[in-house]
């Protein structure tokens, strides 16, 4: 089992920066240390974020 196995988040979670920015997971890596470190988009652009800096976003509840 690889790190990338543990991984906090997947592909298509939408997630909060320690920013307060909110962004959608559209990759993981592995840095040379073997840590997670994720694509995320926001409004078009990617930034290269750590593990440690993300929070998973509450997700909504819509009614019917």
């Amino acid at each position: 089992m690889t790190k990338l196995d543990k991984a906090k988040f997947k592909i298509g979670d939408v997630v909060s920066t320690d920013g307060g920015e909110t962004g959608i997971v559209q990759a993981i890596f592995t840095t040379v240390d073997g840590e997670p470190r994720y694509a995320i988009e926001n409004e078009g652009a990617l930034d290269f974020i750590c593990e440690s800096r993300l929070s998973p976003r509450p997700k909504a509840h819509l009614a019917a």
